[in-house]
C-alpha cells in the first residue's frame, strides 16, 4: 500500500499524497469495471452505456484496459466513469470520492486528481497520519524545484 506523506487543505477537502504512484488492477463485474490498488483502498470505476454519435464517454477517447484475468477491453466512448452505488453494492463497502496524488507527480504538476476510494479505509489512514495540514500553496512550496 503507498503510505501517506502529507494531507494538504483543498477547498474544504483534504487531498492525500501518497508515495507510490498508484497501480490499478481492474476486474469486471457486469457492466461494472473496477480498477482498484494492491492495498484495496484507492480505485476508477467505470460503467457501460452505449455510446451514440453526438454522446461517448471521454469524448471518444480510445483506450483499452487489461482485466486481472488478461481479457482486454477496448474503450471508445462506451464506459463512462462512475457506478460508485453498484460498486458499493459488489465490494459491500461504503466508497467516498477522494483527492488524491503521488509525491513525484506532484512534483512534475501540482495538480491531485479524483479518484474513489474504500471510506472506512482513507479513514484509517487520516487517523493514522501524524503530520500536520498543509496549506494548499504550503505543500507545493516543499516539493523543490519541478521537473520535466
Amino acid at each position: 500500500m503507498s503510505d501517506l506523506l502529507a494531507l494538504v487543505k483543498f477547498n474544504s477537502e483534504k487531498a492525500l499524497v501518497l508515495r507510490d504512484s498508484l497501480q490499478l488492477t481492474y476486474r469486471k463485474y457486469g457492466d461494472l469495471l473496477i480498477g482498484m490498488d494492491e492495498s484495496g483502498t484507492f480505485m476508477n470505476l467505470l460503467y457501460y452505456e452505449a455510446p451514440n454519435s453526438g454522446f461517448k464517454a471521454f469524448g471518444g477517447r480510445e483506450f483499452d484496459i487489461t482485466l486481472e484475468n488478461g481479457e482486454v477491453i477496448h474503450c471508445n466512448g462506451q464506459y463512462w466513469n462512475g457506478g460508485r452505488r453498484e460498486a458499493e453494492k459488489v465490494l459491500n463497502e461504503e466508497i467516498i470520492s477522494v483527492t488524491v496524488n503521488d509525491v513525484e507527480s506532484l512534483k512534475k504538476c501540482y495538480v491531485f486528481r479524483g479518484m474513489f476510494a474504500k471510506k472506512s479505509k482513507v479513514e484509517k489512514l487520516i487517523e493514522e497520519y501524524a503530520g500536520e495540514l498543509f496549506a494548499y500553496r504550503d505543500y507545493e512550496l516543499n516539493l523543490g524545484p519541478r521537473r520535466g
